[in-house]
C-alpha cells in the first residue's frame, strides 16, 4: 500500500465559510451562467434545442461519475487529512482526461450516428464541454479547505460571465442564439475553465518523478464513494420513476417543476458538503484531529433554514413570472419541498462529519437505507395523494437519512442538536399545514418563509454563544 503524508501548515487551515462558502459560490456562479444561456437558447432556437442540451450535459454528467470512480469525493477528504500527496492527485487528474476523451472519442459517432445532422456536432459539443466541467473537480481539491479556496468561485464566476457575454452578443448580432454557436461558446468557456484551474492550483507541473504512485491503490479506497455516488443518483431520481405509475403525465410534470425551482438550492448544498469534507478531514497539523462537528452541522442547518425561507418569500412571484396561471399546484408542491431543503442542507453536513471519519461504507449504507424508505413512502402516498404524497414522502424520507447519520456518526450532542433542528421544522410545517386551511398559498408561502428565517437567525445566535472546542479527537465518541 502506498501512503504518502502531507504536513499541512497553519497557513491552510480556512474557516468553515470559506472551505464550504466558496465551494457553494462556485456553483452558484455556474449555475446562473448556465441558467441564463438556457434562456438565450430557449428564446433563438427554441424549447427543442433546450431539450437537446439537458440530454447532452445529462449524458456526460453520467459518463463523467461512471469514470471517475469516486476519485472527486475521495480525494477532497483524503488530501487535505495528509493521505494523498499533490504528485499523486495530479497523475489521477491527469488519467482521468484520459478516460474522458476515450469517452468523448466513443461518443463522437454515436451521436453522429443517432442524431440528425444538424444538431449531431453541437450535442457532441455539449457533450465534451460538460466531461471537461467535471474533471475539473480533481483539480479544485488541491485548495479546497485551505485559504485559497476562494480561487474557485472567482474561475468560475469569471469564466461564467464571459460565457453569458459571447452568447448575448451573438444572440444580438445574429437575431438570437443557435444551437451550433452556444455549443461553441459553452466548448471554449469549458476550456478556459479547465486551463484556469490547472494554472491556480499549478496541478500542470505537478505528477513528475512520482515512482511509488500505484493507481489500483487509490482506485481500491475511491469505491465506497463511487458506489455512494451512483445510489445518491438513484435516490434523487427514483421519485419521479414511482410517481409516473400512478398519475398522468400533467402531474408529473408539475412535480419536476417543483423540485427544480428548489434543486439549485440543493445542489449548492451538495457542493458546500464537499468544501466542509475538506475543512473537516482529520489535519496532520492537529495530532489527527478533526474539527468541531456541532460547528459543521450548525452551519448547515442555519444556512438550510435560511435558503428555504428565502425560497419560500419568493415563491409567489417567482412561479406567477415563470408558469403563470398553471402555476398555483408547482406552488403548492414547491412549499412542500423548501421543508425538505431545509433538512437536506443538515443533512449534507452530517454526511461531510461521516465521510470526514473515513466512514464511505457506513454512508453507503445510509443510501441504501434511505433509497428503500423513499420508495416505500412514494408507494404508499402517491397512490392516493398524487403528487402532493410524494412530496411529502421526500420530506420524510430526510428523516431517515437523519436518522441513518446519526446512528453511525454516534455522537450525543449531535443528536440532541439535529433533534432541535428537526424538531424547529416539524412545528413550521405543522403551522403551515395549519394556514393552508383557511388561507391561499400565495399567502402562507411568506408566512412559513419569515418563520424559517426567524429559525435560521435564532439557531445562529444561539450557535454564537455556545462555547465549544476548536478540535475533536477524529475516533472519538460524542459525550
Amino acid at each position: 500500500m502506498v501512503a504518502t503524508e502531507v504536513k499541512a501548515s497553519q497557513r491552510q487551515r480556512s474557516s468553515l465559510t470559506v472551505a464550504s462558502g466558496a465551494v457553494g459560490l462556485s456553483t452558484v456562479a455556474t449555475r446562473l451562467a448556465i441558467l441564463v444561456v438556457m434562456a438565450l437558447l430557449t428564446r433563438g432556437a427554441g424549447t427543442a434545442s433546450a431539450g437537446y442540451y439537458g440530454l447532452a450535459t445529462l449524458s456526460a454528467s453520467l459518463t463523467a461519475a461512471a469514470l471517475s470512480l469516486g476519485f472527486p469525493t475521495y480525494l477532497t477528504r483524503d488530501v487535505p487529512a495528509g493521505l494523498v500527496s499533490p504528485a499523486e492527485v495530479a497523475r489521477i487528474h491527469w488519467t482521468r482526461l484520459g478516460g474522458l476523451m476515450i469517452a468523448a472519442g466513443v461518443a463522437f459517432p454515436l451521436t453522429a450516428g443517432l442524431l440528425p445532422r444538424a444538431i449531431g456536432l453541437g450535442f457532441f459539443l455539449f457533450f465534451g464541454a460538460s466531461l471537461l466541467e467535471q474533471w475539473n473537480e480533481t483539480a479544485w481539491v488541491l485548495i479546497r479547505g485551505t485559504r485559497s479556496a476562494w480561487a474557485e468561485a472567482v474561475t468560475n464566476g469569471c469564466t461564467g460571465a464571459l460565457l453569458v457575454t459571447a452568447c448575448a452578443i451573438d444572440a444580438g448580432l445574429r437575431d438570437g442564439l443557435s444551437f451550433a454557436d452556444a455549443a461553441v461558446f459553452c466548448v471554449a468557456a469549458a476550456v478556459a475553465r479547465s486551463s484556469a484551474a490547472c494554472l491556480v492550483v499549478g496541478v500542470w507541473r505537478l505528477g513528475a518523478g512520482n515512482a511509488g504512485f500505484r493507481l489500483p491503490v487509490h482506485v481500491r479506497r475511491a469505491l465506497p464513494y463511487f458506489a455512494s455516488d451512483l445510489l445518491g443518483l438513484m435516490y434523487f431520481r427514483g421519485d419521479v420513476f414511482v410517481l409516473a405509475l400512478f398519475v398522468a403525465a400533467s402531474h408529473v410534470g408539475e412535480y419536476v417543476s417543483a423540485t427544480a425551482i428548489v434543486g439549485p438550492a440543493v445542489q449548492v448544498a451538495a457542493s458546500m458538503s464537499v468544501g466542509a469534507l475538506a475543512y473537516a478531514a482529520p489535519r496532520a497539523f492537529t495530532g489527527g484531529h478533526t474539527r468541531d462537528r456541532r460547528t459543521i452541522f450548525e452551519f448547515f442547518g442555519v444556512s438550510g433554514q435560511a435558503a428555504a425561507g428565502l425560497i419560500c418569500l419568493g415563491l409567489p412571484v417567482a412561479v406567477t413570472i415563470l408558469f403563470g396561471r398553471a402555476g398555483h399546484p408547482i406552488l403548492m408542491l414547491a412549499l412542500i419541498l423548501a421543508l425538505f431543503l431545509a433538512m437536506r442542507f443538515a443533512n449534507f453536513g452530517l454526511s461531510a462529519i461521516l465521510l470526514a471519519r473515513g466512514r464511505a461504507s457506513s454512508r453507503l449504507l445510509v443510501l441504501v437505507l434511505s433509497i428503500a424508505g423513499n420508495v416505500a413512502l412514494n408507494l404508499g402516498l402517491d397512490g392516493r395523494f398524487g403528487a402532493y404524497g410524494a412530496a411529502w414522502a421526500t420530506v420524510l424520507t430526510e428523516l431517515i437519512v437523519t436518522g441513518s447519520l446519526l446512528w453511525f456518526v454516534a455522537d450525543r450532542a449531535l443528536t440532541r442538536a439535529a433533534a432541535v433542528k428537526t424538531a424547529s421544522i416539524a412545528v413550521i410545517a405543522g403551522v403551515m399545514i395549519g394556514l393552508l386551511q383557511g388561507l391561499v398559498p400565495e399567502q402562507v408561502a411568506p408566512i412559513t418563509g419569515v418563520l424559517l428565517l426567524a429559525a435560521s437567525l435564532a439557531s445562529f445566535l444561539v450557535q454564537r454563544r455556545a462555547p465549544r472546542p476548536e478540535h475533536v479527537p477524529a475516533d472519538a465518541e460524542g459525550t
